[in-house]
């Protein structure tokens, strides 16, 4: 499902007849995979239930996870038998980025406090029982799949990448990317993002 709805898109753009829907459509699921790649992450809605899933730890303080809301039960293998011995409570960790807007998703990462009873250990697993989820799809990644879209849609008519303005007639060659679109999801990269060397100025904690 895009983070634009058709609908939507063709409101934008003042577009009224249905000639082009099948093609409107495929560049808005194209721009939605586009930014789930640039960001890293899912705009998801938080689950209703809460479910457990595995990850890998690459460090021993802190785990790295998909976007959740709140976490049930965090639970360490430290002896690499799957048993999960090690309970952790709420206690003994913070959830990152800081300060997101309670009960919304959107925390991508664990991080151990010094008084916690046990560490992430590297090659063993940890169990995260949690909410997942981002929550509302921010404006700024809606505002950013109308643009990636528009200019997946409009470079049909663009085969060889120059770019004529409706407004001029003046001639431009497409550039690698859209400023405009960098800038709208770059608080929203994550570590694992194809975007993070360019989001590397914003800081959101």
């Amino acid at each position: 499902m895009s983070y634009v709805t058709l609908a939507e898109f063709k409101a934008a753009v003042e577009i009224a007849d249905t000639v082009d829907d099948v093609d409107i459509q495929r560049a808005l699921d194209a721009a939605t995979a586009w930014i789930e790649h640039y960001t890293g992450r899912t705009f998801n809605p938080v689950d209703a239930t809460a479910t457990a899933r595995y990850f890998a730890p690459n460090d021993p303080d802190r785990l790295d996870v998909m976007d959740l809301t709140s976490i049930t039960a965090l639970d360490v293998d430290t002896v690499g038998n799957a048993s999960f011995s090690v309970h952790l409570d709420a206690d003994d960790y913070d959830l990152y980025p800081l300060y997101l807007q309670a009960g919304l998703g959107g925390y991508t990462q664990i991080r151990l406090r010094a008084t916690a009873p046990s560490w992430f250990i590297v090659g063993y697993q940890a169990r995260v029982t949690a909410y997942w989820g981002f929550g509302t799809t921010p404006q700024a990644v809606e505002q950013a799949c109308i643009l990636v879209a528009n200019r997946y849609f409009a470079r049909l008519s663009v085969p060889f990448a120059m770019w004529e303005a409706p407004q001029t007639g003046e001639l431009a060659t497409l550039i690698d990317r859209d400023s405009d679109v960098v800038n709208l999801l770059s608080p929203y990269v994550t570590a694992s993002g194809a975007g993070r060397a360019a989001a590397a100025n914003w800081v959101l904690v």
